[in-house]
């Protein structure tokens, strides 16, 4: 069974997916909203089930374009006075209206591009076996058993509480999709995206250690034997645990202080390489613990 996470430094660690946040939004409410006839269609074409919640950048950004019209507006008005202001050498008031325009579109110009712009025209439709993202014209759904590859990243922001989610997903067919911290309730997004494609790849991934393959996941291997890495390989009773923390996956040893180590960006489905390691360490440790002549 999957185990909740944690949140340490500015990665996520554990053995599952199950995120915790401060300031979590889930979304828009249910009752709120009826999916448009084309996201409907689609959503059963792909049996995705039933809709859990809808992640529209626009429900957070209200306050933001508000003060994008604030500061913009004042800006534009005074672009001209500025520019008639400087080609007549009017001195100081050209320099006063340059500052006063440069500051208030230089303040809504980075509102507009930090705040408004990376979520405009996106939809994250969330169901139970997948989800639909929107992008302007452009329609995709990635049901959960069609997913292969995960990478999830959760940084703080300066010395706040709050942490910014990141998740990337591919399918089989080489399509991919990006949810960042323009959706609101992001972190429901990622708890919910890594629980459902780390609990359907687990069982593959067992399936094929048992019978005698390996599985790799980035510069890692884990085998019956151990976890190898550029050569390198850590038989099962040496390793200490598997973890992610601070940005980078950790192999931790038993036999000495340095481990096997990578940037976690650069490990696919990197928390279901930290629950497999579990669960295939502890499942060797039983069989040797099972053997005759063992020591209890």
């Amino acid at each position: 069974m999957l185990c909740p996470l944690r949140v340490v430094g500015l990665w996520v660690c554990g053995h599952s997916c199950c995120f915790v946040g401060h300031g979590h939004n889930p979304g828009v409410l249910l009752r709120d909203v009826t999916p448009p006839p084309p996201i409907d269609r689609l959503a059963k074409d792909e049996r995705l089930g039933e809709l859990r919640s809808v992640h529209d950048p626009r429900t957070v950004n209200s306050r933001s374009r508000t003060w994008l019209v604030i500061l913009g507006l004042p800006g534009l008005v005074l672009l001209p006075f500025a520019v008639r202001f400087v080609l007549h050498g009017f001195g100081w008031a050209s320099v006063l209206s340059v500052l006063l325009t440069a500051g208030y579109l230089g303040a809504a110009g980075r509102i507009l591009v930090r705040d408004v712009l990376p979520g405009y025209g996106r939809v994250l439709y969330l169901y139970e076996n997948g989800l639909i993202l929107t992008a302007g014209r452009g329609v995709n759904a990635f049901a959960w058993d069609a997913v292969e590859e995960l990478r999830v990243s959760g940084a703080r922001v300066g010395a706040a509480d709050t942490v910014s989610w990141h998740c990337g997903l591919v399918r089989a067919d080489g399509k991919e999709a990006v949810v960042g911290p323009e959706f609101p309730g992001v972190q429901e997004v990622v708890e919910a995206v890594s629980e459902a494609v780390t609990g359907r790849l687990l069982p593959k991934y067992l399936s094929r250690i048992e019978a005698g393959g390996k599985v790799r996941f980035g510069p890692f291997a884990i085998s019956h034997e151990g976890i190898a890495k550029d050569g390198d390989e850590v038989p099962w009773p040496q390793v200490a645990e598997v973890e992610i923390a601070n940005g980078m996956v950790l192999v931790n040893r038993r036999d000495r202080l340095a481990g096997m180590t990578a940037i976690a960006g650069e490990v696919p489905n990197a928390v279901a390489f930290s629950e497999l390691a579990r669960q295939v360490r502890q499942g060797v440790s039983n069989e040797v613990s099972q053997r005759p002549g063992s020591p209890n």
